[in-house]
């Protein structure tokens, strides 16, 4: 990945005119900075790829602006203070995930089959992530009306489900000066390593089923063991009471993962950043765009329907 490399100068430069809200600044610094900001959950976090790349997402809205940047007066580096700015936005980042009111609550619907609620607002993403599976016309209609450079960066995200069309293949082929076959067989190896994360979704699946038989288990024993005023019954009651609370916290948590897209096979930023010669921070906010774009068009066709 070509990266430009600038002097202090032209750094100190740069953050000046960031802080002005100069849009051309703006998208140089992060054309500069994207990797940077990517990597800082994981490096000084240790935190996963899915939550980096939410964590970009965060803080390129609020350094979109350029106002964040006026606040840097030279006193240290601009490393230094810039990721001093980063760790700020990530303590805020969490604080904001830890404040949602997430609360599960089971419902049934028409068919008798249990489903789950969470009191929040939905990750608008979460339903277009879904549409990713979804190989209708509609879809596939929808799909091709992006900007190729973007559907591509879509494409190669869920490269286990769809595939990359001959002219879509070129295209990278000219923009990265390597083979069409290439790219195949890369492609091809990718598909082969990401199918090792759908068996562990499946597993995840499966988890959410077994923990809900082992809730319906818990609460049968409680009605056998835990009636009555007896010490006994009381010791049983107390003890079933904190398993089903452990259950039903576990269900809750990789239900909220399953919502937010998180069992669907996304193949990690910095493989698509490698094959596409982009950083990690630009397709994390296309894809973002790319998501957005088809939910907001799948709707409309849905709606003149």
């Amino acid at each position: 990945m070509n990266q430009t490399t600038y002097s202090t100068e032209e750094i100190l430069e740069l953050v000046r005119e960031c802080g002005t809200g100069n849009e051309i600044a703006l998208q140089k610094f992060f054309d500069h900075y994207s990797q940077d900001i990517y990597n800082f959950p994981i490096r000084v976090f240790h935190l996963t790829e899915d939550d980096a790349s939410d964590y970009y997402i965060y803080a390129f809205e609020r350094l979109k602006s350029g106002k964040r940047f006026k606040s840097f007066v030279g006193k240290s580096s601009f490393k230094t203070w810039f990721f001093s700015v980063l760790r700020n936005l990530l303590i805020d980042w969490q604080r904001t995930k830890r404040e949602v009111k997430t609360q599960t609550v089971s419902k049934v619907n028409q068919e008798g089959k249990e489903y789950s609620t969470i009191e929040d607002e939905p990750d608008k993403r979460a339903d277009a992530l879904a549409t990713a599976l979804d190989v209708s016309d509609q879809f596939q209609s929808v799909l091709s009306s992006i900007k190729m450079e973007n559907r591509i960066v879509f494409k190669l995200s869920f490269i286990y489900y769809l595939h990359l069309d001959p002219d879509e293949l070129r295209s990278i082929a000219e923009k990265t000066n390597r083979s069409e076959e290439e790219l195949r067989v890369e492609i091809l190896k990718l598909r082969e390593d990401l199918s090792n994360r759908e068996e562990e979704n499946l597993k995840m699946e499966d988890k959410i089923t077994s923990l809900y038989l082992n809730i319906l288990d818990l609460k049968e024993q409680k009605k056998q063991k835990a009636q009555g005023d007896s010490v006994e019954a009381q010791y049983y009651k107390e003890r079933l009471d904190h398993a089903l609370a452990k259950k039903y916290e576990q269900r809750k948590k990789l239900i909220e993962k399953k919502q937010k897209g998180h069992f669907l096979v996304r193949t990690p930023y910095r493989e698509i950043a490698r094959i596409l010669g982009i950083s990690e921070g630009g397709v994390s906010v296309t894809l973002l765009r790319v998501l957005e774009k088809i939910q907001k068009k799948m709707h409309s066709v849905a709606g003149e329907s």
